[in-house]
This record gives C-alpha cells, sequence and structure tokens, in this order.
C-alpha cells in the first residue's frame, strides 16, 4: 500500500453507504477476495458513497470516500434464482472432475444434499450436506443470455467457515443456467480451473422454499 511499509496493515475495511460490506485481513486488501468484482446492479440506481478504512498495525487510520452513480440499467441478480435451493451431488458428479483435480485444492466435493442460499448482493452462501455442516461463501454473477460466472470464495464473511471450494488463485468458471418452475440447471462451459465447483454447479437445483418467486426463464 502506498505510503504504508510492509507489514503494517491490520486490515481494511469496505463500506458501501454506511455500512460495512467485506474485511479484508490480508494483502492484496480486495474488494470481496480475490478474483471477485463490485457488483454495481445489486446495489440499486442512484447515488452510493464508497468508502475504504486501513487500520494501521500502530493504531493509526487511513480513510477515503468517493461518491459514484449507478444506472437504472445495471444488471442486478434475476429475481427468478433468488431464495433456497437444494443440490444432491452423487458420486458420480464427483468422479467426473477427478481427471483435473488440483490436490491443492483439499478433498474431493462430499456428495449429499446441500443447500446453496443466492441473495441480492451476488452472494452464495453453500452449506454442506456433512456435520457441522459448515456454511461457506462465493460470489455468483447472472450475465445476459443466461451466462453465469462463479467465482472464488469471499473471506472474512461472519458466520462463515474459512475456504471455498478451491484455492483463491482459481480463475473463475463460466457456466449457463435456465430455470422452470421450481427447478433450476446448470451447465459447464469452462470449467477446468476447481473440480469441486465444477461438481457442484454442473447439474439440476431444486427450490427449497418454493412459491416464493415466480415460473422464468433467463
Amino acid at each position: 500500500m502506498l505510503g504504508v511499509a510492509d507489514g503494517g496493515v491490520a486490515s481494511v475495511r469496505f463500506f458501501i453507504d454506511g455500512k460495512l460490506r467485506h474485511l479484508a485481513r490480508t494483502t492484496p486488501y480486495l474488494f470481496a477476495g480475490r478474483g471477485n468484482l463490485l457488483l454495481p446492479g445489486t446495489l440499486g440506481s442512484g447515488s452510493h458513497v464508497f468508502a475504504v478504512d486501513v487500520t494501521l498495525t500502530d493504531g493509526r487510520h487511513l480513510t477515503t470516500a468517493v461518491t459514484a452513480v449507478v444506472s437504472a440499467k445495471a444488471r442486478g441478480v434475476p429475481r427468478q434464482v433468488l431464495g433456497r435451493w437444494t443440490r444432491s451431488v452423487a458420486t458420480a458428479d464427483v468422479v467426473r472432475t477427478q481427471s483435473f483435480r488440483d490436490p491443492a485444492d483439499g478433498i474431493p466435493l462430499p456428495a449429499g444434499a446441500w443447500q446453496v442460499r443466492i441473495g441480492t448482493d451476488g452472494v452464495a452462501r453453500y452449506t454442506d450436506p456433512t456435520p457441522p455442516h459448515d456454511l461457506t461463501v462465493g460470489q455468483v454473477r447472472f450475465e445476459p443470455g443466461g451466462r453465469l460466472v462463479v467465482g472464488n470464495e469471499i473471506p472474512n464473511v461472519p458466520h462463515a467457515s474459512r475456504g471455498g471450494f478451491c484455492r483463491d488463485t482459481a480463475s473463475d468458471g463460466t457456466y449457463r443456467w435456465s430455470i422452470d418452475g421450481h427447478a433450476l440447471t446448470v451447465r459447464v462451459v469452462s470449467d477446468h480451473q476447481c473440480a469441486n465447483r465444477n461438481s457442484f454447479w454442473n447439474g439440476s437445483f431444486t427450490r427449497s422454499d418454493p412459491g416464493s418467486h415466480s415460473r422464468a426463464t433467463p
């Protein structure tokens, strides 16, 4: 960080409209973690204040803020994908990606009934099927034409376990999605970077809270 000695930063907090949106404790101190983006469409149209507060190891703070306007045309998360979904991961889903699995990414994806909640903030909150049912979080970007980009873990989220599908150096995975009633279907386009993410997202999802959203397609 410019003007600060190596090791001189304790943490960096990112605020949007006065609310803490992300806390970074390790270099390179990126918003929402490595490989993820600020998604303007999830904020709503109009003027927003973006602020950064840096806490130094000696207790001092460095702060800055800027105001920007989000267009009414900025794309948010499609309403029809919001909410809770169940994804039953089979052993075959895990075996399918074995040939490009990186041992450094840890254990293969556990088979079983996973839960994922997709929020208006573009964050997917995953609950795995094995006790103690750890919660992890990552970014999802639903783009025009049925394209889905799945990003990396978002670190330092309250109540979430540490770690994601893969190391945070893995690049994004790209998929196609469609929805019919309470069924969401996702198909991989390109994601050999992260075998566990591929095993999870390439498949069918069933809405866990039927009736909360209307039927629609991308």
